[in-house]
């Protein structure tokens, strides 16, 4: 027997049909009742959602200055992430965001699923910062599809959401770099771009920033194929800087 919601939505289609809206009422009536099923993963290493260690040797090390640095709190501005994250010029991070009691807790090699385990087991516990700052999801870039990389990252805002609900979360997108990866780059920030609810969590690219004229990664902003140098966390603060003050002002 069909419920009577249900039986007015379909109803509701089949008269509108002869009138060429049947699309658009399926549009509207679909949100309603729309899920997304959980992924499965063959291989749980695999799963974004699944915390586990990081395998690189300085993963324990890093995590444990982080709780160190966790336990002395007073925690505005937290930025969580990977190398890319990590690899933040002391100085320059110091000149931007020394004031505003912000700690970096970016870990090398990190995918998605490690820095979730840095978090579940104490990184942040018992602070409350104004913003956190993710950029996270280029480690598993060779492993996962753009769509997992998606559902991992979707997984972790929700995490922080749920865990921190005072604190707003400023999603960057992955940035371009000079690995073949580029089109799952930008698959993975137009899935995530999606996040931004303009209220607790904003989302922002910065790649266009990181190419010239041409459409190719400005070598002149990277030390690698991968991390920026300097002059390219200069363009990462400047770029950002504006959103991300509006934000830790609300």
């Amino acid at each position: 027997m069909i419920p009577k919601r249900g039986l007015w939505s379909a109803r509701l289609v089949a008269a509108l049909v002869g009138l060429g809206l049947a699309g658009q009422a399926v549009a509207q009536i679909a949100p309603a009742t729309k899920t997304t099923a959980p992924m499965v993963f063959a291989d749980p290493s695999k799963d974004p959602t699944k915390p586990a260690a990081g395998g690189v040797k300085w993963f324990w090390p890093t995590h444990g200055r982080n709780l160190a640095r966790t336990k002395a709190g007073n925690i505005d501005l937290a930025f969580l992430g990977d190398s890319i994250t990590q690899g933040w010029p002391g100085d320059l991070f110091n000149k931007y965001y020394g004031k505003l009691n912000a700690v970096n807790f970016g870990c090398g090699g990190d995918k998605i699923q490690h820095l979730l385990l840095r978090l579940d087991d104490g990184e942040l516990k018992g602070t409350s910062p104004k913003v956190i700052v993710l950029l996270i999801g280029i480690c598993n870039s060779g492993t996962n599809s753009a769509e997992e990389i998606a559902y991992g990252i979707d997984n972790m805002v929700k995490y922080l959401r749920k865990n921190y609900p005072a604190s707003k979360v400023l999603l960057l997108g992955l940035l371009p770099n000079k690995d073949p990866d580029d089109a799952k780059i930008k698959a993975v920030n137009q899935l995530i771009a999606k996040f931004d609810d303009r209220k607790a969590v904003r989302f922002l690219d910065m790649g266009p920033k990181f190419l010239g004229s041409d459409g190719k990664v400005r070598g002149d902003l990277l030390r690698d194929n991968v991390h920026p140098n300097p002059k390219g966390y200069e363009v990462w603060a400047q770029t950002m800087n504006p959103l991300l003050m509006q934000m830790m002002q609300k």
